[in-house]
């Protein structure tokens, strides 16, 4: 009897960080939620390429990110507000590149007098062992 109240405890312990853990916000895709505001260029088993554009004092919809690369085409102000209630402006300079990881639930509001543009592109899967060079080899190239 003893063992198993051991076995339990040490379960418990083991899983506590799972059941403690705070759920995982619902996934929000913002060219289904604001189709006026993202356009996906690009969508295939790798990666998903989306482009925002907001004019100025246009907002889009409450939506979520999945990890991603973001490219400025065209900067400018953008007013974020979370679902905590908490808002920022965020100036963005043309021809920056930025990583992010997961964004939760928010919308952005573009505060500023210029229509910025902005393309994400969301990683998928990236297959590792592949040469993705080999593709652009021509029938009979040997260098």
């Amino acid at each position: 009897m003893h063992s198993l109240k051991n076995l339990l405890t040490l379960t418990l312990l083991l899983i506590s960080p799972y059941l403690l853990a705070a759920p995982q916000a619902e996934a929000i895709d913002p060219t289904e939620v604001s189709p006026n505001s993202y356009k996906v260029l690009l969508e295939n088993e790798h990666v998903r390429v989306v482009e925002y554009q907001v004019l100025p004092g246009e907002r889009d919809n409450w939506h979520t990110h999945p990890a991603k690369v973001s490219y400025i085409l065209s900067g400018g102000a953008l007013k974020i507000t979370t679902a905590a209630g908490e808002s920022f402006v965020v100036q963005e300079k043309a021809g920056a590149a930025t990583w992010f990881g997961e964004v939760d639930k928010h919308y952005g509001e573009n505060v500023g007098d210029t229509t910025v543009r902005i393309v994400f592109v969301e990683i998928k899967n990236i297959d590792a062992e592949q040469d993705d060079l080999e593709r652009f080899k021509k029938p009979g190239d040997s260098n």
